[in-house]
């Protein structure tokens, strides 16, 4: 997500829906580097003569319109690879959205769109962050991290197959250990050959293991929210989504 600034000169005195087309246009192709493709040009907020901060600017009167949005991108080759899987089968693509806006849309509350909240969308191969702030995304972001990651730390550190570690995760998967964690053990078929001897395990050592990945993926989500407008949004909330979370 990349915060732009556009302005054009108003020709017929009162602000139109083509004066707002034009001017979007014009920061989306501003903020499209070589190799990227825009996703979504959402306004954040609308200046009239140099005064900022109104939401609908359609009728108003200025001599110079100007739009501040968020422009979301993503790498062009990614997102052509993504369109040719889903029209292989035989579908076709209408329009394309990122993950993070979609989950804010679906998630959020308009009061806590309006008030400021982060959306972090856990999923199984990466985490993505929306921040909204006024009710409007204004920032998005993203890394490849997520869920699959603690199933394969399980894999490793429990000697397990990958299926027994994901359904481990699944049932007894946390981050807070109790008392009776390190007394309560469990059974776990070793990989690869069924005849070896099945392994015990504690839940405190499944739960050291969950933790230490978790930390490193909201120790990315921290990262992540303090170079983004959210900072500036002491009180806002953090709602979280997606399989993982």
């Amino acid at each position: 997500g990349q915060l732009v600034e556009a302005a054009a000169d108003i020709r017929g005195g009162s602000v139109t829906s083509d004066d707002i087309s034009r001017v979007t246009s014009a920061g989306m192709r501003h903020a499209a580097g070589a190799g990227r493709t825009v996703l979504h040009a959402l306004p954040v907020g609308y200046a009239l003569d140099g005064v900022k901060g109104i939401r609908d600017p359609r009728g108003m009167v200025a001599r110079q319109f100007g739009v501040d949005m968020n422009v979301v991108t993503s790498d062009a080759t990614v997102a052509k690879n993504l369109m040719l899987v889903v029209e292989r089968c035989h579908l076709n693509v209408e329009a394309m959205a990122s993950s993070p806006y979609v989950a804010g849309l679906s998630v959020l509350t308009d009061d806590e769109a309006d008030l400021g909240a982060a959306v972090v969308e856990m999923g199984a191969g990466s985490t993505t962050i929306a921040t909204y702030s006024g009710g409007r995304l204004v920032h998005a972001s993203g890394f490849a991290l997520g869920g699959q990651h603690i199933t394969m730390d399980l894999a490793r550190g429990i000697g397990a197959c990958i299926a027994d570690a994901e359904r481990i995760k699944t049932l007894y998967g946390t981050v807070l250990t109790g008392g009776s964690d390190s007394r309560e053990l469990m059974s776990v078929p070793t990989a690869g050959d069924d005849r070896d001897t099945p392994q015990i395990v504690s839940r405190a050592t499944i739960a050291n293991i969950v933790r230490h990945r978790a930390e490193e993926i909201f120790e990315m989500v921290r990262d992540r929210l303090a170079d983004s407008p959210f900072a500036a949004e002491p009180r806002a909330r953090v709602v979280l989504s997606g399989g993982a979370s």
